[in-house]
């Protein structure tokens, strides 16, 4: 009952809104109509199909779960989004071409995904040594040009871009050894996402991208000494916590993260305007309640680790400096080489320079009680 309560009044609200922006004339809707789309005719509803990144019943599935039922809803039935783990529809690393193709109408992911596509596309979920809290992160995408030339690198690939989740910093690596320096990380095998993997490879280091559901298997069969993933919320329903014995912060390599929902072009044109909005006000949504889900998840997560004796380890500061300084070389390297790599960190870079004096004025004076640390 309160579900339907919820569906009704969220109803209300956008119906209320489209009818004042111009949008389709209100119409009168019953709860059973909106959750029986069937008793709609064909014309009226729209079906999507999207696939998630991560496998059935882990963090991010469940969020891009909570995506699309948020979009069901607030399109009163209007657009209905089947959302499918990863690999159900295509395997994980053809997601993008899936997309472009219309095979799959939308991608919940990270941006990570498509370097295949573009070496730039992983700067659009994090970047080491930028962004320490994703609420910069997504400022600069919103307010900063990112949003913009994230779409002009998809716009070649018949896709577009809307920010659809946030999360704070990822824990650095999962490993069966502890990793405190640089030295710990020479003549192992890592997976690492893109970015820092790049950086680490231009250094020396043996690195591995694997998608989610290949990690915990390598693990187990030693083909790989130590991965990361993601945020302790996530990496405990992957199952790290049961084929390693340590695990290194902070999450140098990725911050923090906004992840993406990305539109086949001519999926998105074929939606009515207001339809539109609905899905952009749902991504906004959603990386609303992705950043506050998260965060009972990760103390909790952590609470479960120590209990099964799981070690932190802290990443010692001479070694994690050393590490920012590859970042820095690695991107001006890059950015001499790949305009649209120049052009994408440039954006970055002034948008720091703009809001962090700022920030750092008003934001970072108070320091935490003692009795809080």
């Amino acid at each position: 009952m309160k579900k339907k309560i919820v569906s009704m009044v969220l109803i209300f609200v956008v119906l209320l809104v489209l009818g004042g922006c111009g949008g389709t004339p209100e119409t009168k809707t019953t709860p059973d109509a909106v959750a029986n789309t069937e008793t709609k005719t064909a014309g009226e509803i729209i079906k999507w199909k999207v696939q998630g990144f991560t496998p059935a019943n882990t963090l991010y599935d469940s969020w891009g779960k909570h995506l699309s039922e948020t979009i069901n809803e607030l399109s009163s039935g209007r657009l209905v989004v089947e959302f499918f783990p990863a690999g159900t529809i295509v395997p994980s690393a053809e997601a993008p071409d899936a997309v472009k193709n219309g095979i799959l109408n939308a991608s919940f992911s990270y941006s990570g995904m498509w370097s295949g596509l573009n070496p730039v596309a992983p700067l659009f979920t994090s970047v080491p040594g930028l962004f320490n809290d994703p609420n910069d992160m997504i400022a600069w995408i919103e307010q900063g040009g990112g949003l913009e030339l994230w779409n002009e690198m998809l716009a070649p690939h018949n896709s577009i871009v809307i920010p659809a989740y946030c999360h704070i910093s990822e824990i650095f690596m999962w490993s069966n050894k502890p990793i405190r320096t640089v030295q710990d990380m020479k003549g192992i095998k890592l997976r690492m996402m893109p970015v820092m993997g790049k950086v680490l490879e231009a250094n020396g280091m043996n690195v591995a991208f694997l998608p989610a559901g290949e990690l915990i298997p390598s693990l187990q069969k030693k083909v790989l000494d130590a991965a990361e993933y993601s945020i302790p919320a996530f990496d405990i329903t992957l199952g790290f916590q049961d084929v390693a014995k340590y695990y290194t912060v902070p999450g140098l390599h990725q911050p923090c993260g906004v992840g993406q929902l990305v539109i086949n072009k001519d999926s998105w044109d074929k939606l009515p305007d207001d339809l539109k909005k609905v899905v952009e006000y749902a991504c906004k949504l959603n990386v609303k309640y992705t950043l506050e889900n998260q965060h009972k998840l990760n103390v909790d997560a952590e609470k479960k680790f120590k209990e099964l004796g799981i070690q932190k380890v802290v990443m010692e500061e001479e070694s994690m400096k050393e590490i920012m300084g590859w970042v820095d070389k690695w991107f001006e390297a890059e950015s001499a080489k790949d305009p649209f790599m120049a052009k994408v960190r440039q954006s970055m870079v002034d948008f720091c320079k703009w809001y962090y004096p700022y920030k750092q004025s008003y934001y970072n004076v108070l320091p935490y009680p003692e009795w809080a640390k």
